[in-house]
């Protein structure tokens, strides 16, 4: 496996993590449908945070991760919200 792959998979098992962990810590209900799709979503924001190594090619992998976690943490909870938000007016114009 080669590099780039392996930074790849190491950003989205953490973006798995934080958000398994986020489910945790709300109060909301923790169905598997909850936990498989926030997991998929903040395990995606945070692989994008590894465009970052386009603009700046020399960040060391801590850095990378680092900036992963904050990313994909913020990133997730944006697109969740505007994903609500989405159908939440979709369901309410009836289309």
């Amino acid at each position: 496996m080669q590099e780039h792959e392996k930074v790849a998979l190491q950003l989205i098992f953490m973006g798995v993590i934080i958000a398994m962990a986020k489910i945790l810590v709300s109060e909301e209900k923790a169905t598997w449908r909850v936990v498989v799709g926030r997991s998929i979503l903040n395990g995606f924001t945070t692989l994008g945070a590894g465009a970052v190594l386009i603009w700046i090619s020399d960040l060391s992998m801590l850095g990378v991760l680092g900036l992963g976690a904050f990313l994909g943490t913020l990133g997730s909870q944006f697109v969740e919200v505007k994903l609500r938000k989405l159908v939440n007016t979709k369901l309410n114009t009836g289309e």
